[in-house]
């Protein structure tokens, strides 16, 4: 299979990111040291040097880039655990190198995760860029990679290196310019992956990890790409689909189907009750046309505009406003099989208490002995009709949903044994619900990858 990419400008935000430090004023008797985290699951994991904390990173990012003088030191990587512990998951002594990096790698599961160093030079020759790829994708697959320059395509790409699990990085001199960047199993001509067009600056240190996307697509990899600046740059598979499901939250409408349409073609979903998911439907990166329709097949409301990027994958949440009637909100999923940490997407589609109109509620998780005075995992003040993100740790917690009337905390929700100890993200939805003593509910769902389930 061959792919071809149109070659198009590179975004400033971009540009910006994948450019060199070529000025850089280090000198031999100094050098770096930087940490990625490549652990999938991990949390968001600490570098410390001489017991000193430094910076950190989540999974897919690197620390900052921190400068020492040529040396041994003392290294640690370090997480915070449910009671703001710091728990250690490796010690190491690692020499400083003059004008280097010298870039840890952490990978696997972070049941027991990997170390590796890289020692990268900070700078090239005039006109040319250090360029070498590094595979944490798994044990199982090697992979060859190929460089395109002018017209883009793989038929005019040429093989720039091989690539096996964890082996040595090989990094090599080339010419500053526009690169399309594509990747094969060892040995095959058929394409796994295939990046947008980018420029990559001469006196610059490029390495790419290739990492599994967790993503929407199973089984896919993405090239995390780290320079002497504290960024990475993602580069995603530029033929790889977006998926989007559908939830709606209105009792009075059930069961129901939805649509997302773009020019003449109409992609449907499944038929399902009120407050229940319907499956995924992948769609090619760009924006559509909602529409949600009843049992008969009467369009209940049309025209709502959703727009989906590559590898995202997205629920459409249709809710029933008190002043506009039916609308539609859009939820990115975080699809990272995340085991450590997870992040929680809480939507308050609550707007009245006893009569009177609810603008904001705060959203409290506590542990077992923690009161919503303790807690630290709070949403405070999450406006009706909106949505926050909050990262809770691997527990199981009460959660309360709280009104303050006139100085005066009211409790919505209550809800014991709530469980964050599953893989992935969760999705929280708070709403109306006649049904129950309290006439409130809370609605938790899991997201994760197919690639690990």
């Amino acid at each position: 299979m061959t792919n071809s990419l149109l070659k198009a400008a590179l975004p400033l935000s971009l540009i910006t990111i994948l450019s060199g430090c070529g000025s850089d004023d280090s000198s031999s008797s100094t050098g770096y040291i930087q940490l990625y985290n490549g652990s999938y699951n991990s949390p968001y994991t600490r570098l410390f040097v001489e017991e000193t904390e430094r910076s950190g990173a989540d999974f897919a990012d690197v620390t900052t880039r921190h400068n020492y003088s040529t040396d041994t030191y003392d290294v640690s990587f370090e997480y915070l655990d449910a009671n703001d512990s710091y728990i250690t998951i490796s010690d190491q002594e690692i020499s400083i190198k003059g004008d280097k990096t010298q870039l840890v790698v952490m990978s696997g599961n972070f049941d027991e995760p990997t170390f590796t160093e890289l020692s990268v030079p900070i700078t090239s020759d005039t006109g040319e860029f250090n360029l070498g790829f590094y595979n944490i994708a798994g044990e199982d697959t090697n992979y060859d990679i190929y460089l395109a320059t002018d017209d883009g395509v793989f038929e005019s790409a040429t093989l720039f290196s091989s690539a096996q699990y964890l082996s040595e990085l090989d990094l090599q001199s080339v010419d500053e310019g526009y690169y399309t960047i594509y990747i094969t199993e060892a040995g095959s001509s058929d394409v796994v992956y295939e990046s947008s067009s980018v420029y990559l600056y001469d006196e610059a240190s490029y390495v790419a990890m290739i990492r599994p996307s967790y993503a929407t697509e199973e089984g896919g990899i993405t090239l995390d790409v780290v320079t002497d600046n504290n960024y990475v740059t993602e580069l995603k598979h530029q033929s790889a689909l977006g998926q989007l499901r559908f939830i709606n939250t209105v009792d009075d409408y059930s069961p129901v189907s939805f649509s997302a349409t773009r020019g003449t073609t109409v992609n449907t979903t499944n038929t399902v009750a009120s407050d229940s998911y319907t499956d995924y439907v992948e769609l090619s990166p760009n924006s559509y046309s909602v529409a949600m329709y009843d049992e008969e097949g009467t369009k209940l409301a049309d025209n709502f505009l959703m727009t989906l990027e590559r590898e995202q994958s997205a629920v459409g949440i249709f809710y029933n406003d008190a002043d506009n009637g039916l609308r539609m909100m859009s939820v990115e999923e975080n699809l990272t099989p995340s085991s450590y940490s997870h992040t929680v997407s809480v939507v308050n589609l609550i707007e009245s208490y006893a009569g009177q109109s609810v603008s904001d509620v705060d959203v409290y998780f506590t542990l077992n002995g923690e009161t919503v005075d303790d807690t630290s995992n709070v949403v405070d003040g999450l406006d009706k009709y909106d949505q926050e993100e909050q990262v809770v740790d691997n527990e199981i917690y009460t959660v309360y949903v709280v009104y303050e009337d006139n100085g005066q905390q009211i409790v919505l929700i209550q809800q014991s044994d709530m469980d964050f100890t599953q893989e992935g993200n969760y999705i929280l939805i708070l709403e109306h619900d006649e049904t129950t003593s309290s006439g409130y509910k809370m609605t938790l769902e899991r997201t994760i990858t197919d690639s690990v389930e």
